[in-house]
């Protein structure tokens, strides 16, 4: 039986690809002396909620990818940045704003193989159109090259989860919150479905780019089940992973990047020749907004 990596890697992947004012002191009779004068540091409006806006992000990802075939070990490292214009447009009904992520280019990393590269290429001008509420959540995505979409969803995704999930009453300092999650995606020649628990925190207010922002801790664990054909092999995969990451919100709602790693452990099983493959992957994610 002979098997890619980079087949096996890419249905792996399939698998992996989220107050008021203070109070007043009270007054005394004597005014206060210059040393114990506290100046109100900015208040952001709050709670916060994503709207419309339109704005330009590169993502760089790097996906590593660990096997054994056959009792060897092999290892592949892809790379890319991709830049995305995301566009939402008000104003909103029940079903959330109009929303587009628009796939610009896509420049591979240097090392990735040529084969690899030139299919990145090809994803120039992709768009996902959907609908995307509040809280980050883009709905029901539609890309305008189906075939396209599936065959890069282990870079690109569905953009279903490119926005971190705020809480159902707006983000806020202080604010710590869990999301139960759960998708369906097909790509590598695999239909997977994932399972995600991830817990939120508004850590604390930062400079990002030279925007006030609000940085949010995420972490998450996630169950993976799923099954395929490759080349006329059936196979199952199933395994665990988890994600560390930040995200960054500026007080208007506009998303302004982060940072992520996502790593996990799968079994891709061939029923008919009994065999079993372990996968280890380890993607890393760096967002930024482009001026």
């Amino acid at each position: 039986m002979t098997r890619s990596l980079w087949s096996l890697g890419a249905a792996a992947a399939a698998a992996c690809a989220a107050g008021g004012p203070a109070a007043t002191p009270t007054s005394t009779a004597a005014a206060p002396t210059p040393a114990t004068t506290r100046t109100a540091a900015p208040r952001a409006p709050e709670p916060m909620r994503y709207g419309p806006s339109a704005l330009r992000y590169v993502v760089h990802r790097r996906l590593h990818i660990q096997q054994a075939l056959g009792g060897q070990p092999q290892s592949q490292d892809l790379g890319a940045q991709i830049f995305v214009a995301v566009l939402i447009t008000g104003p909103s009904d029940s079903l959330g704003y109009r929303a587009s992520f628009t796939v610009d280019s896509v420049v591979a990393d240097s090392g990735t193989p040529a084969a690899v590269a030139v299919s990145m290429t090809r994803a120039r001008r992709l768009v996902f159109d959907g609908r995307l509420d509040g809280r980050g959540e883009f709905h029901n995505p539609a890309a305008s090259d189906t075939a396209l979409a599936q065959s890069l969803i282990q870079l690109l995704g569905n953009f279903r989860d490119f926005l971190p999930r705020l809480p159902a009453e707006g983000l806020k300092l202080g604010a710590a919150w869990t999301d139960t999650l759960s998708g369906t995606q097909r790509g590598g020649g695999a239909v997977v479905t994932r399972r995600t628990i991830a817990h939120s925190a508004a850590a604390a207010w930062e400079d990002r780019g030279g925007v006030h922002s609000l940085r949010v801790d995420i972490g998450a664990s996630y169950t993976i089940q799923g099954s395929g054909d490759g080349g006329g092999q059936p196979f199952e995969l199933g395994g665990t992973g988890s994600v560390s990451g930040v995200a960054y919100v500026a007080a208007d709602g506009r998303y302004l990047g982060g940072e992520s790693r996502d790593s996990s452990s799968l079994t891709v099983s061939f029923p008919v020749q009994g065999l079993g493959i372990p996968v280890i992957q380890v993607t890393r994610s760096a967002v930024a907004v482009l001026p």
